[in-house]
């Protein structure tokens, strides 16, 4: 079947319908969204998978009965746009071939080139025609993009940042923030093309000296110098002697490009290092004489390019080390081996005096070739030692925890004058292709997320949210902890202008925060075409917080009152967010931001309800990324396959934060599946039978089942548990059902047309267009409505454990017959005693006594022959196996029932015999759990 028909025809139906569009009414509602996504490309693969997951929530939700609100907006702020006009203007032939393969024109690349709006609204088109074809749920009239392109979302924002700064959460100062030299401009999250979620980190410069010159050692572990052995300095390397605050420091070249920015400096000339190998330099702390060695592994474009060595416990010092003895080069420079024994500092659990040296013995690390194992085994000393370490052999800092060491050591070491800090952050590259570093920003404005009390109304109203999965709650429980003032502010890009300093402007991750809000207000606004002048401070007020009186407002503002109250109306009835789903590299950053803006802004009543994160996106099994060639566009897998073959594929394929992964094998197996319901959905009518029997209470309940595991599944949004049970379970019964009654005719027509209803309804989410075809199929004249609930009275154990008996039963006919190696004139089935009955239902009900009690129970009655107690015997072999069986009269009709089905299964005649009404000697080995079985 090509599903693909089905999608605009119902695309159609639901938009003439009026589905998604969610107004105020007495109705329960449910708000969720989905970040909305930058407009400088197409929709991909990688977006598809949130996108997907939120759509899923929301499409269930609507059939539980909720009003569900589900808006879509557009991101524009910052350097991502300016970065691809940048690069047409320049005539990237990359970019411009990327435009073309967008299926813009050369009409269009020069419209992007002369206004970035044009590129703007030329990918907003793209994404909704996208996200349309895709079946997405969205509610249109809300729609909107950032920046003054959206003149009443800038006054939105001007609202937000004059609230934030009148309640002392933004503030003017000096901090270290990541700095695009070319922008000259703070970079945030959504303005690199490299490096997102990488954020400063202060390194602690050790001046050791040479000569009157400082050679600056850069660490995160300053209370290791204790433990220094030696100075490392890269021969390849270019460094240059420079005036830093006065002092002649010999550092990389790179490094003082970056200090620049932090420091006072001035470069005096290049240093040829060379010339330093084999001499001594001065430890600042304990003034001891440690030689200068070379090694290639220290990186000039990391800190200072000095690194001090402390090979007890770092393994890139042990290992580099290790390379110079074997090559025994130590005398080139001086040195003898007992100059560089390493010194212990730290003491560890599970670790000797010198865990460096242990973890590359252990792990068979001889030089520094090996960097796979080398930051394996860093990364897991460095934990380890931080969380659990002990400082000693360190003077009065002997006995502190190493957790506890590093903020005294550095502040120590600063106020004696032996040290400084250098603010450092790993790779970073602007949208403007241009490495980033970290910079001293005075006079920059700043998100105050340091302030505690702010922070601890954050945690609290974390506790009460729905995290998805719960997992996650931890990572966002350590964000808040160590989140700092982040610049809030960047002076190039596009975006709204700070109110009150105007040459700034609000950064990208600072003007998506609450947006949420703007959607209740969006479809009032964009269809009373209300002017951004006229939405004041006080009426943002007002409408979010209920503050002022209406009719004051609404004549200060010039704002119709009856528009004013609406706004309100609306803000009141959607909010707060009950769920925002979002990928699980935004925890650290927007999730966690959207969470403090809240609280800062609204009433409590209003904060957050609940977060989902999701994982990655990978193409058969492998990351995405451009050198690959692996990032598919998303339009073209719904050109290929279909939304709902795309939807299921892409949803189902994870869960939790567990990356998904788009595999082509695994659409041929849902549509495989889908073809199964979709051909019961057409030919239900050709099943007549109307008696119930054992197979069709076992449909009934297995049913039931069903609906309860499905709706577990999908409240927690463990979509991948969810389709299992409702597709692939489902259809493995129906396959099973058509088997026991041999064909579609003798199907019983209301468990066929019932089930089939239930999955299909089931399965709505995530592949709506297929499911409205099944569902009028079945003859239903009104579109789906309506989530199945579970009936605990329609269960029926008893025809369960009659079906799986009957499996039981050929897997064993299958069993015996590949053993004797014959085919069979006929088979007897035999049915087990009665008093086998009476004693197995006797041990299962007293699993937990011994055998020799229940044996002497029952034989005590004197009703039971020899047989039982090797009965009883065999029973307690499998004692864990044993498990409810249906009574021997309901056994017998289920074989009366089965008869048919079993002949025509093994191909043999079926003869079934109760073992209380013969004498053949086979008939003993039958069981309440087992029918014997014999071949003639």
């Amino acid at each position: 079947m090509d599903f693909k028909v089905f999608d605009s025809k119902w695309q159609k139906k639901w938009k003439k319908a009026k589905m998604f569009e969610a107004n105020v009414s007495k109705g329960k509602k449910f708000f969720i969204t989905f970040p909305y996504p930058y407009v400088n490309g197409p929709p991909h693969v990688g977006h598809g998978y949130s996108a997907f997951r939120t759509d899923v929530y929301a499409r269930y939700k609507r059939q539980q009965g909720f009003n569900v609100l589900f808006p879509q907006g557009f991101h524009a702020t910052g350097e991502p746009i300016i970065g691809v006009v940048k690069r047409l203007n320049n005539g990237d032939e990359s970019q411009i071939q990327a435009m073309h393969g967008y299926g813009a024109t050369e009409k269009d690349i020069e419209g992007f080139k002369k206004d970035p709006k044009n590129l703007v609204h030329f990918f907003i088109k793209k994404w909704i025609a996208t996200l349309e074809a895709a079946g997405m749920s969205i509610d249109w009239r809300r729609k909107f993009v950032t920046t003054t392109l959206t003149p009443t979302y800038s006054r939105f924002i001007e609202w937000q940042y004059n609230t934030l700064k009148e309640k002392g959460f933004v503030t003017q100062g000096t901090h270290p923030v990541v700095w695009c030299p070319k922008d000259l401009s703070p970079t945030g999250d959504h303005d690199r093309l490299i490096g997102e979620g990488e954020s400063p980190v202060d390194y602690v410069l050790l001046k050791f000296t040479y000569l009157g010159y400082i050679l600056p050692a850069a660490t995160l572990r300053p209370e290791t110098i204790y433990g220094v052995t030696n100075m490392w300095l890269n021969p390849d390397t270019h460094y240059v002697e420079a005036d830093v605050d006065g002092e002649r420091w010999i550092i990389s070249n790179e490094a003082a490009q970056k200090l620049k920015d932090q420091m006072k400096v001035e470069i005096i000339s290049d240093f040829d290092v060379k010339e330093l190998f084999g001499k001594r330099c001065i430890d600042p702390v304990s003034n001891r004489e440690i030689p200068i060695l070379p090694s290639k592994f220290v990186g000039g474009d990391t800190a200072t390019g000095v690194v001090m060595s402390v090979p007890a416990h770092a393994p890139y010092d042990w290992a580099a080390l290790m390379e110079l003895m074997d090559k025994d080069e130590l005398q080139l420079y001086n040195t003898q081996r007992t100059d560089i024994e390493p010194v212990s500092v730290i003491e560890v659990e599970g670790f000797g005096e010198l865990p460096a040296v242990e973890l590359c013995e252990q792990m068979g690390i001889k030089d520094l070739s090996d960097t796979k194992k080398l930051d394996e085994a860093t990364s897991l000393l460095y934990k380890k030692e931080f969380h659990t370490g002990t400082v000693k052999n360190s003077g009065q800092y002997t006995g502190t925890k190493v957790n506890e060491s590093k903020e005294k050591l550095t502040l120590d070491f600063i106020e004696k004058g032996v040290a400084n800090v250098m603010w450092e952050v790993g790779e970073v590259v602007c949208r403007c292709n241009t490495r980033c570093h970290v910079k001293i920003l005075e006079n920059q404005w700043f998100l105050k997320f340091s302030d505690e009390e702010w922070k601890k109304d954050v945690r609290t109203n974390l506790s009460r949210m729905t995290i998805y999965p719960e997992e996650a709650r931890n990572n966002f429980e350590n964000t808040i902890d160590w989140l700092r003032d982040k610049a809030c502010a960047r002076k190039s890009g596009l975006g709204t202008p700070i109110p009150w300093d105007r040459e700034w402007i609000v950064e990208t991750l600072s003007d998506s925060t609450i947006y949420m809000a703007y959607y209740t207000l969006a479809r009032i606004i964009n269809e009373k075409k209300v002017k951004p002048e006229k939405l004041t401070d006080e009426v943002f007020d007002f409408i979010f917080t209920g503050k002022g009186d209406t009719k004051k407002v609404a004549k200060a503002s010039k704002l119709k009152l009856s528009i004013l109250r609406d706004l309100r109306k609306e803000f009141e009835y959607f909010y707060p967010v009950d769920m925002r789903s979002s990928g699980k590299d935004l925890v650290q950053n927007h999730l966690t931001f959207f969470m403090f803006h809240h609280i800062a802004l609204f009433p409590r009543a209003k904060w957050p309800n609940g977060i989902s994160v999701n994982g990655y996106v990978n193409v058969e099994g492998e990351k995405m990324s451009k050198s690959k060639g692996n990032i598919i566009p998303l339009k073209s897998l719904l050109e290929q396959h279909g939304a709902d073959m795309v939807r299921i594929n892409m949803v189902g394929s994870s869960q939790g934060i567990d990356d998904a992964d788009w595999r082509e094998e695994s659409v041929k197996a849902y549509r495989n599946r889908y073809d199964t319901l979709f051909q019961l959905s057409t030919d239900w009518k050709k099943a007549k039978k109307t008696k119930m029997e054992n197979i069709d209470l076992f449909m009934q309940g297995k049913l039931q089942k069903i609906i309860e595991s499905t709706t577990k599944s999908m409240e927690s949004m463990m979509f991948r548990d969810a389709v299992q049970s409702a597709l692939f379970e489902a259809t493995s019964d129906l396959k099973w059902y058509l088997r026991r009654t041999g064909n579609l005719k003798n199907a019983n027509k209301k468990v066929i047309k019932e089930y089939t209803g239930v999955i299909v309804k089931l399965l709505t989410p995530f592949t709506p267009h297929v499911c409205e075809e099944m569902w009028s199929n079945l003859g239903n004249k009104k579109m789906i409505s309506g989530w199945p609930k579970w009936d605990s009275t329609r269960l029926s154990n008893e025809a369960e454990l009659g079906e799986d008996m009957l499996k039981k039963t050929l897997n064993d006919i299958e069993d015996l017959q590949r053993i004797v190696k014959m085919k069979p004139k006929k088979i007897i089935l035999f049915i087990a005693e009665d008093w086998k009955f009476r004693v197995y239902q006797k041990v299962l009900r007293n699993k937990d006594q011994n055998m020799n009690t229940i044996t002497k129970e029952i034989m005590s009655s004197g009703a039971y022959g020899k047989a039982t107690v090797s009965f009883i015997q065999s029973l307690y072999k499998k004692l864990n196996e044993l498990k409810p069986v249906m009574t021997k009269s309901m056994q017998l009709i289920l074989l009366k029932e089965a008869k048919e089905f079993l002949q025509r299964e093994t191909n043999t005649k079926i003869e079934i015999i109760d073992a209380d009404k013969t004498t053949n000697q086979k008939a003993k080995v039958a069981s309440p759990n087992k029918f014997g079985i014999f071949m003639e």
